[in-house]
């Protein structure tokens, strides 16, 4: 590859890697990194890295934790933060091959490339907190990056619409519909988990590691105290690996149980190290004295010792700020939907942090799935009972026996019950969806919609895995998980910031898949046993707090008003052939009635459609069939 095609491809990442970029071309292949030094290692090396004897490059977006034991196991007997992690994991695949990845914790994606077999090896880390994106043109062309702006820019790919996607943007339900399309129908995403080789023209992929294992994991908890201790342990050194770094970590902190963990055991480590407080990032809405969040989130910084950055919202709406230019700036029309979250990292970013903790996907952690229909398949109907109880003992639910009971109904109904109870749900949902977007109804039927989205219901009904045993659950592996955790890293990048998930952990994931359904919800709490972890570290009004309320919706209602304002006709008509015209000047006119539902979606994918430098972008002829 030339030198020029790797610089273009650098542009669009300079955000993402703005403190150094360098690229290197050997012969038919060539590298280019765009760096973001988080951690003291990542200053040892130069990447892309070139072993002196092989000839191997290396290249990576990485964060490796667990490596002063990866350099025991592969000999290499030097300081920790004197090893780069291109030598390192240069190292580790001339002593694994294909199982290297499968030996890394932490985050990370990256390739190698073996001139002396002519082989290209990529991976990506368990949950996909790093980004890999590629187009193969089979015996001509490969290319790869972090983004897909950098893709495209190559030059050579294609940069044909997927108009699929543009639906799933429209309706907004179906992003996570799998873990590899992408806006391009040229460009895949390498899924989490998996490693890919390119040699002799022929391109494999492999999964190499899922949530539950096929062994119960030796040295687990066997008592409800043991399980709440170890919860607490687990959570805690996921959080410390992602406080190493030798420039500032920070948190968001919304005052929900989840990231509040997060603050409150890293402003401990750093207290316990003497570090300065720890910093923390909020959106509030001071001016409402009955928002629950505003109040948690006061309740935690004045709880623990940390140093908090409050972003209001009364501030947001009367000031100018960089993350009012999300819609404009956003990566994927999806990234539109969290104004907040840019508030914050613009806020992180001006305060000199470069890596940013946060709470998802914690709520997944707990997931209790259909346990009474397993425990009923293996005619435990007494735990079954028990089950299905405990699930509707919640707070607003009024007999939960009754709802336990239909629970129990659906344990014994056939198959052919179930499937046209199945079938009905996803026809009212269908319904839904296209009665509360602006889409185009001959759109809808262009692309298959309705398709589309059965497709996506079997991947939410496919989430929850279990282990044969019964004892194991996680639904960690569902590609709507990926598909958000990709979200943040997308925005992230805009302000050059890192996102550091601790719960995104694989050690954590591990561990919490063969936590006890009775201590992931209990006594009407969800989320029993973190809580309980947690309870003399948080305020206990955070501690058992039971309301999910959030203000990030009057954060979009900003970009939404602002986006009015300032639009023209020409901005109604671009996007003709896949929005019902009428139905979005009406929305238009009249945004807060119920014919404007769908309008944020709508004005998103037309600010994306109509951005410079997206070729190959096109509207479909109107057609107002109904699908």
């Amino acid at each position: 590859m030339a030198a020029a095609e790797l610089e273009a491809m650098l542009e669009p990442m300079a955000r993402r890697g703005p403190d150094r970029q360098t690229l290197a071309c050997h012969g038919e292949a060539g590298f280019g990194h765009a760096l973001l030094a988080t951690t003291q290692e990542a200053l040892a090396e130069c990447q892309p890295w070139r072993h002196p004897d092989s000839g191997c490059l290396v290249i990576s977006d990485s964060r490796l934790d667990n490596r002063p034991q990866l350099l025991r196991e592969l000999g290499i007997d030097r300081a920790v933060d004197e090893v780069g992690d291109g030598e390192l994991l240069h190292a580790a695949w001339q002593r694994w091959r294909e199982g290297c990845a499968d030996r890394l914790r932490g985050d990370f994606a990256f390739a190698l490339w073996d001139p002396g077999r002519r082989e290209l090896f990529i991976a990506r880390d368990p949950m996909g907190v790093r980004p890999l994106l590629f187009h193969f043109d089979s015996g001509r062309l490969f290319v790869f990056a972090s983004c897909t702006e950098a893709v495209l820019a190559q030059g050579d790919v294609p940069a044909t619409l997927d108009e699929g996607r543009i639906a799933d943007a429209l309706i907004g339900e179906t992003e996570g519909i799998d873990q590899t399309c992408t806006f391009f129908t040229a460009i895949q995403r390498l899924p989490p988990a998996h490693w890919m080789r390119l040699r002799d023209g022929q391109l494999v992929q492999q999964r190499y590691w899922r949530p539950i294992g096929d062994e119960r994991p030796a040295g687990l908890p066997t008592t409800g105290s043991e399980w709440i201790e170890a919860q607490r342990e687990c959570l805690d050194r996921a959080v410390r690996q992602r406080l190493r770094s030798q420039r500032p970590v920070g948190s968001m902190l919304s005052g929900g149980l989840d990231s509040s963990s997060v603050v409150a055991l890293a402003a401990a480590a750093c207290r316990e190290r003497g570090q300065p407080p720890f910093p923390v990032f909020s959106a509030t809405d001071a001016a409402n004295p009955d928002c629950a969040e505003t109040r948690a989130i006061r309740a935690v910084t004045a709880h623990v010792d940390c140093a908090p950055t409050f972003v209001d919202l009364a501030d947001f709406k009367r000031t100018q700020t960089r993350a009012h230019q999300l819609w404009d700036e956003a990566g994927e029309p999806f990234d539109g939907t969290m104004p907040l979250l840019a508030s914050l990292y613009e806020a992180a970013a001006a305060r000199g942090v470069v890596s940013v903790m946060d709470g998802v996907p914690a709520d997944n952690l707990y997931t209790v799935g259909r346990q009474a229909k397993y425990l009923s398949d293996q005619g435990r109907w007494g735990e079954a009972w028990q089950a299905a109880l405990t699930q509707w003992r919640l707070p607003g639910i009024r007999f939960p026996q009754l709802h336990a009971l239909r629970v129990m109904a659906g344990c014994v109904a056939p198959t052919p019950v179930h499937a046209l109870r199945d079938l009905l749900a996803e026809t009212r949902e269908y319904r839904k969806l296209l009665r509360t977007s602006l889409i185009a109804p001959g759109f809808a039927r262009q692309i298959d919609l309705r398709q589309r989205y059965r497709r996506y219901r079997r991947t939410i009904g496919g989430s929850h895995r279990w282990h044969p045993s019964g004892e194991a659950l996680s639904s960690l592996a569902a590609p709507y998980i990926t598909a958000g955790l990709e979200r943040y890293n997308r925005l992230a990048s805009l302000y050059g910031i890192e996102p550091r998930p601790p719960y995104a952990d694989r050690d954590l994931i591990e561990f919490q898949a063969w936590m006890p359904l009775g201590l992931r919800i209990r006594d009407g709490h969800l989320k029993w046993v973190l809580r309980q972890a947690m309870v003399d570290r948080l305020p206990a009004e955070v501690a058992w707090r039971r309301d999910k309320s959030h203000i990030g919706w009057r954060f979009n209602r900003v970009l939404l008003d602002r986006a009015l304002a300032g639009m023209g006709p020409e901005t109604k008509m671009a996007g003709i052939g896949w929005l019902d015209g009428s139905r979005l000047d009406d929305a238009c006119r009249h945004p807060d009635t119920q014919v404007a539902a769908g309008l944020q979606e709508a004005l998103r994918v037309l600010q994306w459609h109509q951005r410079a430098g997206r070729p190959g972008m096109r509207p479909v002829e109107k057609n107002s069939t109904a699908p």
